[in-house]
């Protein structure tokens, strides 16, 4: 075990303790912090409580923040508002000099410790992510740099295809700055309704339609020189589809109540989370049209198929909410990195951005809590929750799901309920579900996916419950 000694002393009364509990020990000054290194996770700062009152300590503790340090604040007959003050500003733990004995001194360094040679385990000691490239460095987001750069200089159609919130657009403009030129003109062909569309596309003359004061430019004029990047194509109308097929074969479009033609030369990407193949099999979507936009096609993968790139996103998207909010965030726990990997994310990178950006309001930094966020339950769960069978309550009985520890079938008798009512066939007050979910959670308190399904609250209702004592 190492400890920094953060102080300007020479000899500091806290140098002969550690010394005395066999704790290798070196004098750090505060401006001069050590980053983070495989080979000294096991090297813990201590910081004087009185450098949290100088007027330097804002500075010294992002130096600790940035070089990834848990620190330990010490000091002598601490209040509870100096305290506060350590825990606020980021410290791993608070000890008093004299009120804490040796054992508590070890526990505390060694747990220090482990918490950072977890964060070395999953933040791998890197730096900070370049904002500006597609974030990752899992095997699929090299590959998928990779394509990006080869394409990116080409005039290539290419077609995106993923799950809702894989980053499709992240990656279109990806493919637009590696070719350098023009402008970026996106639009979602399912925000606007059909009637409009084709105006917003190849643009309209004076008086074509109601409201049609004057000529207005299409965004595939808009686009010239750049990219066209059509988001949701697969919501394109059937009607406006062969219009959209002939300016890919042709670059020559038609404003809205116009005779003539112009031509426009612009790249056009498209994205999709459906898949189009089995829309153009089954006549949702033209064949012809599919084979022109997709020249080309990538995947975006899911998160949950590069979850080890999840540290570098919830950095990014941590800072990004700290300028949102207006708030000081510095870092992450590691126990919410590790939460989060065990998420499933089925609304992907959008669904972890909106979870940070929801703590961030909530809660103060500088450091995002592990504790603030309530992990929703996995695709399992929901599948399981989903096939359950339903709460009923016929002649006062509630029906149970099959489920490992219980009998199929087994019904339960709503008068053994301590608040249920009558047995008119209603459904339990609250006050009697959380009776009830006591009641089973004493009988399995490891499902809560399957209390949650008898008592008819969401998992994570009973999870709140729980938490707060009720049950």
């Amino acid at each position: 075990m190492r400890a920094a000694l953060v102080t300007t002393e020479k000899n500091p009364p806290a140098l002969r303790r550690l010394q005395a509990l066999g704790v290798r020990v070196q004098l750090q000054p505060p401006d001069r912090i050590q980053s983070l290194e495989r080979d000294s996770t096991d090297l813990v700062y201590l910081v004087p409580s009185v450098l949290l009152l100088s007027p330097g300590w804002n500075e010294h503790r992002v130096r600790l923040a940035r070089a990834s340090r848990s620190y330990i604040v010490f000091g002598s007959e601490l209040d509870t508002r100096g305290i506060m003050i350590a825990a606020r500003d980021g410290a791993h733990d608070v000890l008093d000099a004299k009120a804490d004995n040796d054992e508590r001194w070890m526990t505390a360094l060694e747990q220090a410790a482990n918490a950072q040679a977890l964060w070395w385990q999953l933040y791998g000691g890197q730096g900070e992510v370049d904002e500006e490239k597609l974030v990752g460095r899992s095997a699929a987001m090299k590959s998928l740099r990779e394509s990006v750069q080869r394409l990116g200089p080409t005039d290539a159609t290419v077609l995106l295809l993923g799950e809702s919130g894989t980053g499709k657009e992240r990656v279109a403009e990806a493919i637009h700055a590696a070719a350098g030129k023009g402008p970026f003109v996106p639009i979602n062909c399912a925000a606007l309704p059909a009637d409009l569309l084709e105006s917003e596309l190849f643009g309209a003359e004076k008086g074509a339609f109601t409201g049609a004061d004057r000529a207005k430019p299409g965004l595939v004029e808009e686009a010239a020189g750049g990219t066209l990047f059509l988001d949701e194509i697969g919501e394109l109308p059937l009607a406006l589809q062969p219009k959209l097929l002939r300016f890919l074969e042709t670059r020559m479009a038609r404003r809205v109540g116009s005779t003539k033609e112009y031509r426009a030369t612009v790249r056009v990407l498209s994205a999709s989370n459906r898949n189009l193949r089995t829309d153009a099999e089954s006549g949702r979507f033209r064949l012809d049209l599919f084979y022109r936009l997709s020249e080309i096609i990538l995947n975006a993968p899911p998160l949950r198929h590069h979850a080890e790139d999840i540290p570098d996103l919830a950095r990014l998207f941590l800072r990004q909410a700290a300028v949102r909010v207006g708030k000081n965030f510095e870092s992450l726990e590691p126990e919410l990195i590790y939460k989060f990997q065990l998420h499933d994310w089925p609304g992907n990178v959008r669904e972890l951005k909106q979870a940070i950006e929801s703590m961030a309001f909530h809660y103060d930094g500088p450091i995002m809590r592990a504790a603030w966020w309530e992990q929703p339950p996995t695709r399992d769960a929901r599948a399981a929750a989903a096939t359950a069978a339903p709460v009923i309550y016929p002649g006062g009985m509630v029906g149970a799901a099959p489920n490992a520890g219980h009998t199929p079938g087994a019904m339960y008798p709503m008068s053994s309920y301590p608040s249920a009512p009558n047995s008119g066939g209603f459904p339990p007050s609250r006050r009697g579900r959380v009776a009830l979910a006591r009641r089973l959670l004493q009988e399995n308190a490891e499902d809560l996916t399957w209390v949650a399904a008898q008592v008819g609250v969401h998992p994570t209702t009973l999870y709140r419950w729980r938490k707060s004592g009720k049950v």
